[in-house]
Protein backbone atom coordinates (compact mmCIF):
# COMPACT_ATOMS: atom_id res chain seq x y z
CA UNK A 1 0.00 0.00 0.00
CA UNK A 2 1.47 3.55 -1.11
CA UNK A 3 2.11 6.52 1.04
CA UNK A 4 -0.96 8.46 -0.21
CA UNK A 5 -3.53 5.36 0.66
CA UNK A 6 -2.16 5.27 3.86
CA UNK A 7 -2.96 9.24 3.92
CA UNK A 8 -5.99 8.64 2.34
CA UNK A 9 -6.89 5.91 5.18
CA UNK A 10 -5.95 8.42 8.16
CA UNK A 11 -7.46 11.55 6.73
CA UNK A 12 -11.01 9.09 6.10
CA UNK A 13 -10.55 7.65 9.89
CA UNK A 14 -10.04 11.22 11.11
CA UNK A 15 -13.20 12.60 9.51
CA UNK A 16 -15.69 9.70 10.39
CA UNK A 17 -14.25 10.47 14.43
CA UNK A 18 -15.05 14.05 13.83
CA UNK A 19 -18.54 13.50 12.26
CA UNK A 20 -19.10 11.32 15.09
CA UNK A 21 -18.49 13.10 17.42
CA UNK A 22 -20.54 16.12 16.06
CA UNK A 23 -23.96 14.31 15.02
CA UNK A 24 -23.86 11.18 17.20
CA UNK A 25 -21.99 12.26 20.42
CA UNK A 26 -23.33 15.13 21.42
CA UNK A 27 -22.47 14.86 25.02
CA UNK A 28 -18.88 15.08 23.75
CA UNK A 29 -19.20 18.51 22.33
CA UNK A 30 -19.39 21.65 25.26
CA UNK A 31 -22.29 21.51 27.92
CA UNK A 32 -23.86 24.31 28.60
CA UNK A 33 -23.79 26.25 32.10
CA UNK A 34 -27.05 25.09 34.24
CA UNK A 35 -29.63 27.78 34.74
CA UNK A 36 -28.65 29.81 37.98
CA UNK A 37 -31.24 29.09 40.71
CA UNK A 38 -33.85 31.94 41.27
CA UNK A 39 -33.95 33.15 45.00
CA UNK A 40 -36.59 36.13 45.61
CA UNK A 41 -35.96 38.21 49.31
CA UNK A 42 -38.39 40.13 50.77
CA UNK A 43 -37.86 42.15 53.57
CA UNK A 44 -39.84 44.23 56.00
CA UNK A 45 -37.86 47.59 55.68
CA UNK A 46 -34.32 48.86 54.94
CA UNK A 47 -33.34 47.35 58.84
CA UNK A 48 -33.12 43.79 56.99
CA UNK A 49 -30.84 44.99 54.55
CA UNK A 50 -27.97 43.97 56.74
CA UNK A 51 -29.34 40.49 57.15
CA UNK A 52 -29.66 40.33 53.01
CA UNK A 53 -25.78 41.27 52.66
CA UNK A 54 -24.95 38.46 55.67
CA UNK A 55 -27.07 36.17 53.45
CA UNK A 56 -25.14 36.65 50.24
CA UNK A 57 -21.85 37.22 52.04
CA UNK A 58 -22.71 33.55 53.51
CA UNK A 59 -23.46 32.64 50.27
CA UNK A 60 -20.10 33.50 48.64
CA UNK A 61 -18.36 31.87 51.35
CA UNK A 62 -20.58 28.38 50.72
CA UNK A 63 -18.69 28.61 46.85
CA UNK A 64 -22.25 30.50 44.90
CA UNK A 65 -21.20 33.21 42.62
CA UNK A 66 -24.14 34.94 41.72
CA UNK A 67 -25.01 35.51 38.18
CA UNK A 68 -23.87 31.68 37.65
CA UNK A 69 -24.86 29.41 40.27
CA UNK A 70 -27.63 32.02 41.95
CA UNK A 71 -29.74 34.99 41.12
CA UNK A 72 -30.89 36.81 43.97
CA UNK A 73 -33.77 39.59 43.63
CA UNK A 74 -34.83 41.51 46.89
CA UNK A 75 -37.99 43.03 47.57
CA UNK A 76 -38.55 45.77 50.16
CA UNK A 77 -41.42 47.08 50.97
CA UNK A 78 -40.04 49.85 53.10
CA UNK A 79 -42.05 49.34 56.35
CA UNK A 80 -45.54 49.26 54.20
CA UNK A 81 -46.94 46.38 55.95
CA UNK A 82 -49.62 46.72 52.27
CA UNK A 83 -47.13 46.45 50.14
CA UNK A 84 -45.64 43.83 52.14
CA UNK A 85 -48.36 41.45 51.38
CA UNK A 86 -48.51 42.79 47.43
CA UNK A 87 -44.83 41.93 47.11
CA UNK A 88 -45.57 38.22 48.98
CA UNK A 89 -48.14 37.34 46.55
CA UNK A 90 -46.09 38.79 43.43
CA UNK A 91 -43.20 36.84 44.65
CA UNK A 92 -44.95 33.36 44.85
CA UNK A 93 -46.41 34.22 41.24
CA UNK A 94 -43.03 34.41 39.46
CA UNK A 95 -42.37 30.87 41.40
CA UNK A 96 -38.69 31.82 41.92
CA UNK A 97 -36.65 28.48 43.44
CA UNK A 98 -36.21 29.80 46.56
CA UNK A 99 -38.09 32.45 48.76
CA UNK A 100 -36.24 34.11 51.59
CA UNK A 101 -38.25 36.28 54.00
CA UNK A 102 -36.20 38.38 56.50
CA UNK A 103 -38.41 39.79 59.74
CA UNK A 104 -41.79 38.17 61.14
CA UNK A 105 -43.76 40.60 59.13
CA UNK A 106 -42.08 39.52 55.54
CA UNK A 107 -42.26 35.92 56.63
CA UNK A 108 -45.97 36.10 57.53
CA UNK A 109 -47.33 37.51 54.34
CA UNK A 110 -44.93 34.97 52.61
CA UNK A 111 -46.82 32.06 54.66
CA UNK A 112 -50.18 33.42 53.66
CA UNK A 113 -49.16 33.80 49.67
CA UNK A 114 -47.29 30.67 49.23
CA UNK A 115 -49.74 28.63 51.05
CA UNK A 116 -51.65 26.64 47.72
CA UNK A 117 -47.95 26.90 45.72
CA UNK A 118 -45.66 25.76 48.47
CA UNK A 119 -42.43 26.82 47.35
CA UNK A 120 -39.40 26.42 49.58
CA UNK A 121 -39.05 29.42 52.07
CA UNK A 122 -36.05 30.19 54.41
CA UNK A 123 -37.32 32.73 57.04
CA UNK A 124 -34.37 34.41 58.46
CA UNK A 125 -33.98 37.32 61.34
CA UNK A 126 -37.90 35.98 62.78
CA UNK A 127 -39.03 36.89 66.40
CA UNK A 128 -40.75 33.90 66.69
CA UNK A 129 -42.22 31.22 64.21
CA UNK A 130 -44.96 29.74 66.48
CA UNK A 131 -46.65 33.28 65.11
CA UNK A 132 -46.28 31.87 61.27
CA UNK A 133 -48.30 28.49 62.67
CA UNK A 134 -44.92 26.17 63.12
CA UNK A 135 -44.97 24.86 66.22
CA UNK A 136 -42.22 22.63 66.51
CA UNK A 137 -38.48 23.74 65.78
CA UNK A 138 -37.02 20.70 65.41
CA UNK A 139 -39.50 18.98 62.86
CA UNK A 140 -41.43 22.52 60.73
CA UNK A 141 -42.95 20.51 58.64
CA UNK A 142 -44.41 22.34 55.59
CA UNK A 143 -42.02 24.70 53.40
CA UNK A 144 -40.78 27.34 56.26
CA UNK A 145 -37.56 26.97 58.14
CA UNK A 146 -35.25 29.56 59.20
CA UNK A 147 -33.59 31.09 61.58
CA UNK A 148 -35.09 32.71 64.98
CA UNK A 149 -33.88 36.32 66.33
CA UNK A 150 -35.81 36.64 69.41
CA UNK A 151 -35.38 40.41 70.17
CA UNK A 152 -38.55 40.08 72.24
CA UNK A 153 -36.75 37.64 74.90
CA UNK A 154 -33.71 40.01 75.22
CA UNK A 155 -35.92 42.92 76.31
CA UNK A 156 -35.65 42.55 79.58
CA UNK A 157 -31.86 42.39 79.79
CA UNK A 158 -32.28 45.93 78.33
CA UNK A 159 -34.57 47.02 80.98
CA UNK A 160 -31.74 46.25 83.26
CA UNK A 161 -29.27 47.93 81.81
CA UNK A 162 -31.20 50.73 81.97
CA UNK A 163 -32.06 50.22 85.60
CA UNK A 164 -28.39 49.98 86.36
CA UNK A 165 -27.43 52.73 84.39
CA UNK A 166 -29.98 54.93 86.25
CA UNK A 167 -30.96 52.96 89.65
CA UNK A 168 -33.96 55.49 90.36
CA UNK A 169 -35.79 54.50 86.79
CA UNK A 170 -39.50 54.59 87.71
CA UNK A 171 -40.24 54.67 84.05
CA UNK A 172 -39.69 53.60 80.48
CA UNK A 173 -41.12 55.10 77.52
CA UNK A 174 -41.88 53.02 74.52
CA UNK A 175 -43.17 53.34 71.10
CA UNK A 176 -45.39 50.21 69.19
CA UNK A 177 -47.12 49.85 66.76
CA UNK A 178 -50.81 48.24 67.13
CA UNK A 179 -50.65 46.93 63.41
CA UNK A 180 -47.54 44.70 64.17
CA UNK A 181 -47.97 40.76 64.01
CA UNK A 182 -46.13 40.77 67.42
CA UNK A 183 -47.91 43.67 69.23
CA UNK A 184 -49.80 41.51 72.05
CA UNK A 185 -46.55 39.49 72.82
CA UNK A 186 -43.89 42.72 72.83
CA UNK A 187 -46.47 44.66 75.71
CA UNK A 188 -46.95 41.25 77.46
CA UNK A 189 -43.15 40.54 77.81
CA UNK A 190 -42.50 44.28 78.39
CA UNK A 191 -44.77 44.56 81.29
CA UNK A 192 -43.77 40.97 82.84
CA UNK A 193 -40.39 42.49 82.71
CA UNK A 194 -40.86 45.88 83.92
CA UNK A 195 -42.89 44.25 87.18
CA UNK A 196 -39.93 42.18 88.05
CA UNK A 197 -37.81 45.14 88.41
CA UNK A 198 -40.22 48.00 89.92
CA UNK A 199 -40.62 49.87 86.52
CA UNK A 200 -43.81 51.10 84.62
CA UNK A 201 -43.95 51.27 80.53
CA UNK A 202 -45.13 54.40 79.35
CA UNK A 203 -46.62 53.20 76.03
CA UNK A 204 -47.33 54.97 72.35
CA UNK A 205 -49.09 53.82 69.62
CA UNK A 206 -47.60 54.70 65.91
CA UNK A 207 -48.74 53.43 62.99
CA UNK A 208 -46.86 55.07 60.34
CA UNK A 209 -44.22 57.88 60.58
CA UNK A 210 -46.42 60.65 60.57
CA UNK A 211 -47.07 59.20 64.17
CA UNK A 212 -43.97 59.40 65.65
CA UNK A 213 -43.29 63.57 66.34
CA UNK A 214 -46.31 63.51 68.35
CA UNK A 215 -46.01 60.11 70.62
CA UNK A 216 -41.96 61.53 71.07
CA UNK A 217 -43.62 64.92 72.30
CA UNK A 218 -45.84 63.52 74.14
CA UNK A 219 -43.61 60.81 76.15
CA UNK A 220 -40.76 63.53 77.00
CA UNK A 221 -43.79 65.71 78.21
CA UNK A 222 -44.94 62.95 80.51
CA UNK A 223 -41.81 62.85 81.90
CA UNK A 224 -40.00 58.93 81.00
CA UNK A 225 -36.92 57.58 82.45
CA UNK A 226 -35.81 55.80 80.33
CA UNK A 227 -36.78 54.87 76.43
CA UNK A 228 -36.74 51.33 74.90
CA UNK A 229 -37.00 50.52 71.01
CA UNK A 230 -39.62 47.97 69.77
CA UNK A 231 -38.72 45.81 66.98
CA UNK A 232 -40.93 47.37 64.47
CA UNK A 233 -40.15 48.72 61.11
CA UNK A 234 -42.23 52.34 61.53
CA UNK A 235 -40.02 52.52 64.85
CA UNK A 236 -36.31 51.63 63.49
CA UNK A 237 -37.07 53.38 60.78
CA UNK A 238 -37.03 56.49 62.06
CA UNK A 239 -34.52 57.29 64.59
CA UNK A 240 -33.88 60.36 63.51
CA UNK A 241 -37.74 61.53 64.85
CA UNK A 242 -36.99 59.48 67.64
CA UNK A 243 -32.85 60.00 69.18
CA UNK A 244 -33.18 63.89 68.92
CA UNK A 245 -35.76 64.91 71.06
CA UNK A 246 -34.32 61.58 73.43
CA UNK A 247 -31.31 63.72 73.56
CA UNK A 248 -32.34 67.36 74.36
CA UNK A 249 -34.71 66.11 77.48
CA UNK A 250 -31.76 63.71 78.52
CA UNK A 251 -33.60 60.73 78.45
CA UNK A 252 -30.97 57.73 78.54
CA UNK A 253 -32.09 54.89 75.42
CA UNK A 254 -31.51 51.71 75.02
CA UNK A 255 -31.93 49.76 71.05
CA UNK A 256 -31.99 46.30 69.90
CA UNK A 257 -30.37 47.15 66.00
CA UNK A 258 -26.79 46.72 66.47
CA UNK A 259 -26.22 48.16 62.93
CA UNK A 260 -28.01 51.26 62.98
CA UNK A 261 -28.51 51.84 67.49
CA UNK A 262 -25.18 54.37 68.32
CA UNK A 263 -25.14 55.67 65.34
CA UNK A 264 -28.33 56.84 65.38
CA UNK A 265 -28.11 58.29 68.13
CA UNK A 266 -29.19 55.69 70.93
CA UNK A 267 -26.91 55.63 74.02
CA UNK A 268 -26.84 51.80 73.87
CA UNK A 269 -27.69 49.19 71.92
CA UNK A 270 -28.29 45.32 72.90
CA UNK A 271 -28.78 43.09 70.49
CA UNK A 272 -28.06 40.59 67.75
CA UNK A 273 -26.10 41.19 64.79
CA UNK A 274 -28.46 40.85 62.00
CA UNK A 275 -25.37 40.58 59.14
CA UNK A 276 -24.38 37.35 61.60
CA UNK A 277 -27.75 36.17 61.91
CA UNK A 278 -27.73 36.51 57.36
CA UNK A 279 -24.85 34.31 57.23
CA UNK A 280 -26.36 32.04 59.77
CA UNK A 281 -29.40 32.06 56.99
CA UNK A 282 -27.44 31.15 54.46
CA UNK A 283 -26.25 27.53 55.77
CA UNK A 284 -29.62 26.91 55.42
CA UNK A 285 -30.42 28.18 52.15
CA UNK A 286 -27.28 25.87 50.70
CA UNK A 287 -29.42 22.81 52.52
CA UNK A 288 -32.51 23.77 50.70
CA UNK A 289 -30.91 24.53 46.67
CA UNK A 290 -29.39 21.37 47.58
CA UNK A 291 -32.32 19.44 47.91
CA UNK A 292 -32.66 19.30 51.33
CA UNK A 293 -36.94 19.72 52.87
CA UNK A 294 -37.53 23.01 54.86
CA UNK A 295 -40.07 20.92 56.71
CA UNK A 296 -37.56 18.35 58.18
CA UNK A 297 -34.53 21.61 58.43
CA UNK A 298 -34.62 22.45 62.54
CA UNK A 299 -35.76 25.99 63.08
CA UNK A 300 -31.89 27.51 64.32
CA UNK A 301 -31.36 30.46 67.16
CA UNK A 302 -29.46 33.40 66.62
CA UNK A 303 -26.83 34.00 69.61
CA UNK A 304 -24.37 36.70 69.01
CA UNK A 305 -25.75 39.20 71.30
CA UNK A 306 -23.61 42.67 71.27
CA UNK A 307 -23.25 45.62 73.67
CA UNK A 308 -22.26 48.85 72.72
CA UNK A 309 -22.31 52.21 74.62
CA UNK A 310 -21.66 55.84 73.27
CA UNK A 311 -19.60 57.48 76.22
CA UNK A 312 -19.60 60.56 74.09
CA UNK A 313 -23.49 60.64 73.89
CA UNK A 314 -23.68 59.82 78.39
CA UNK A 315 -21.44 62.90 79.26
CA UNK A 316 -23.26 65.21 76.81
CA UNK A 317 -26.65 64.34 78.66
CA UNK A 318 -24.56 64.31 81.93
CA UNK A 319 -24.81 60.44 82.59
CA UNK A 320 -21.93 58.38 84.36
CA UNK A 321 -21.80 55.05 82.54
CA UNK A 322 -21.03 52.72 85.93
CA UNK A 323 -17.99 50.45 85.95
CA UNK A 324 -20.13 47.17 85.72
CA UNK A 325 -21.88 48.06 82.44
CA UNK A 326 -18.67 49.31 81.18
CA UNK A 327 -17.24 45.82 81.36
CA UNK A 328 -20.16 44.33 79.84
CA UNK A 329 -19.98 46.20 76.79
CA UNK A 330 -18.73 44.78 74.00
CA UNK A 331 -17.51 47.99 72.77
CA UNK A 332 -17.58 52.03 74.03
CA UNK A 333 -18.31 54.76 71.43
CA UNK A 334 -16.05 57.57 73.07
CA UNK A 335 -15.83 59.71 69.27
Amino acid sequence: MGNKQVALIILLILLGSAAFVFFVAPPFRSIPSPTPKKIAVLTASDLQLASVDGIKAGLKELGYEEGKDIVIEVRNPKGDLDLTKKLASEIVASNPDLIVSVSTSASSAVKDANKDAKIPVVAVDVGNFAQLGVENIQYPGGFMTGVVVDNVSTAPKRMEILKTLVPKLKTIGSLANPKNVSYQQVIKVYEEAAGKLGLRVLWYDVAKQEDVPAAMQKLVRDGAGAFMTVNDAVISGNSSLIAPPLKQAKIPSIDFNVERGVSSGYLMVYGIPRFEVGKQGARIIDKVLKGADPGEIPIEFASALTFEINAKLANEIGLLIPESLRLQANKIYQE
